[in-house]
């Protein structure tokens, strides 16, 4: 599954080292797949993330990883997937599929 969003990527730890996060939205291709890992035999499914400027994608493993949706607003095309690990908030906007 392909979506065509604005995404911003959080980071909720930088605020307890004193630092505000810089980012802002960009256009990206949002897509949700799977990956077997040939060592273990075990099937990971994976957010990625590609954007104009990082082609290969930023990947975050969804299994047992997803701590909250916010989709308030969804009707709008806004969500907001907050991850366990890396701790941060993946905010998705202005959304249409692809």
């Amino acid at each position: 599954m392909k979506l065509q969003c604005e995404v911003e990527v959080i980071n909720r730890i930088l605020p307890t080292f004193g630092m505000r996060n810089r980012g802002k939205a960009a256009r990206a291709v949002l897509s949700i797949g799977r990956h077997l890992d040939k060592t273990t035999k075990i099937q990971n499914i994976y957010l990625m993330i590609c954007t104009l400027k990082d082609k290969a994608g930023c990947k975050y493993k969804l299994k047992e990883n997803i701590e909250q949706f916010f989709t308030r607003f969804v009707e709008q095309g806004k969500a907001t997937i907050r991850l366990k690990e890396p701790a941060v908030d993946v905010c998705l906007s202005k959304v249409c599929s692809i």
